[in-house]
């Protein structure tokens, strides 16, 4: 019998929180990824490289807001500047003003991700340290949903104890007693 288990396959919707606040819709998931440089160790004396040694590494968190709420769009285009409200008058309907201009400061931010554990609970992403490292576009279209896809780069918190750098995972495997 092979050793394959089917429930520890992940289905499923997923949240997103920035700084404890939740980003509403997403389209396409929540995308965690690690990427890794190496480099060969090489020496005159092999034509082979005698082992590999990692450089680098860098954690990233991809998602495509659905909600191009003004919130989000400060959040994501890193501005300082308050959402204000002007309320209705005659002949005037209320709303809302986020002022946008350029933006030197780099904000961190922490994330919190829960999606599906294999046992079919939750599994809960804490990030302690991350930034906005990319945003795509805002199409306004006829024919389909806005996203706006944000990438977010995942950074150590050297704060915290080697090993713990960048957060924790943490799965519920059942029901409390």
């Amino acid at each position: 019998m092979p050793d394959y288990n089917s429930s520890n396959v992940l289905v499923g919707v997923s949240t997103l929180k920035v700084d404890g606040t939740s980003i509403g819709y997403t389209s396409g998931g929540v995308t965690i990824s690690l990427a890794t440089d190496r480099t060969d160790k090489e020496v005159d004396q092999s034509f082979a490289a005698v082992g590999i040694i990692k450089v680098r590494e860098s954690f990233t968190l991809k998602t495509n807001l659905a909600e191009a709420t003004l919130a989000n769009l400060k959040l994501i285009w890193e501005q300082a500047s308050l959402i204000t409200t002007t309320p209705a008058a005659i002949g005037v309907p209320p709303k809302r003003h986020l002022l946008w201009g350029q933006a030197p400061t780099i904000i961190e931010h922490t994330l919190i991700f829960v999606g599906k554990s294999p046992e079919g609970y939750s599994r809960t992403f804490t990030v302690l340290k991350a930034v906005i490292f990319e945003v795509g576009d805002l199409p306004h279209q006829k024919d389909a949903i806005t996203t706006i896809p944000v990438t977010f780069r995942i950074l150590p918190d050297v704060t915290q104890a080697a090993g713990e750098e960048y957060g924790e995972i943490v799965d519920i495997t059942g029901v409390a007693l």
